[in-house]
């Protein structure tokens, strides 16, 4: 998921860690999913400050995600709208 905010974002793992404090093989980490929970808190801090909401697993649906700057739908584009 967090792999997912960063790429929602257009940043790559080196651009995150410059502007996050983060080192690169702690990012690299974290998304593999083989880093620690106070890195990951910090991961989503980031990420929420710029706009990335997480969702919690609602019912039988897992973890989402949500941009508040990211405008229309994918099928208006899709159809020309």
């Amino acid at each position: 998921m967090l792999a997912v905010a960063r790429l929602i974002l257009g940043q790559t793992q080196a651009e995150v860690a410059a502007d996050s404090g983060i080192s690169p093989r702690t990012i690299y980490m974290i998304e593999k999913g083989a880093a620690g929970i106070a890195s990951v808190e910090k991961l989503v801090r980031y990420y929420s400050k710029r706009g990335v909401i997480f969702l919690a697993p609602n019912g039988a649906e897992g973890w989402g995600i949500r941009a508040n700057f990211v405008v229309g739908y994918y099928d208006d584009e899709r159809l020309g709208n």
